[in-house]
């Protein structure tokens, strides 16, 4: 008889970039196709990236959402883009010392001239990129958006008290991997 309730759990401590979410995209249909859980629970710690990519990736997670329960618990620290990440879960704890950063949006540009457009551009990209993280920290915690925003302007660190609070997290625990689960590792190096 199959197991009623089977839990994967799966860690991953690194930055969002193109590359490592769809490594981590691949590494989790895989895991499913393999354990065929009702739950994923993943034990992260990320200092943000790529913000496209965490859209990507949040997106994705929400996508698991109608067949598997997926558990977000910060063993560490959770920054920038990988705030919106976090919100994936359903269910989200973080270990009684972990934290979390709310900063604003930073591009690279590449050597070349800029023109009045291009720059207009970017900033409207920007000021975009914020808007889309903001709404989404805000529409899955008690947040408010402009909060979001005077957090993302001042680069806001917060603890596991005010992520309770807000809702951010439901809980906070020491993390444990039960005896006996699968327990799988990302490693992307």
């Amino acid at each position: 008889m199959p197991d009623p309730q089977k839990t994967v759990y799966i860690n991953f401590f690194d930055s969002i970039d193109p590359t490592k979410v769809n490594k981590f995209i691949h590494f989790t249909v895989d895991a499913i196709k393999q354990h065929d859980p009702t739950e994923i629970y993943y034990f992260i710690s990320s200092n943000g990236g790529d913000v496209d990519s965490g859209f990507t990736l949040y997106n994705f997670l929400v996508s698991l959402q109608s067949k598997i329960a997926i558990s977000m618990h910060n063993i560490g620290t959770i920054d920038s883009i990988a705030n919106v990440i976090f919100m994936g879960g359903q269910k989200r704890y973080a270990a009684p010392n972990a934290s979390f950063l709310y900063h604003g949006i930073v591009m690279n540009f590449t050597a070349g001239g800029y023109g009045r457009t291009i720059l207009k551009e970017n900033l409207s990209r920007l000021d975009g990129m914020e808007t889309r993280m903001a709404d989404t920290i805000s529409k899955n915690s008690k947040l408010t958006t402009a909060e979001l925003k005077d957090f993302f302007q001042q680069g806001e660190g917060k603890d596991v008290n005010f992520a309770l609070t807000k809702e951010v997290i439901h809980e906070i625990k020491t993390p444990a991997v039960p005896h006996g689960v699968v327990h799988l590792a990302m490693s992307f190096v």
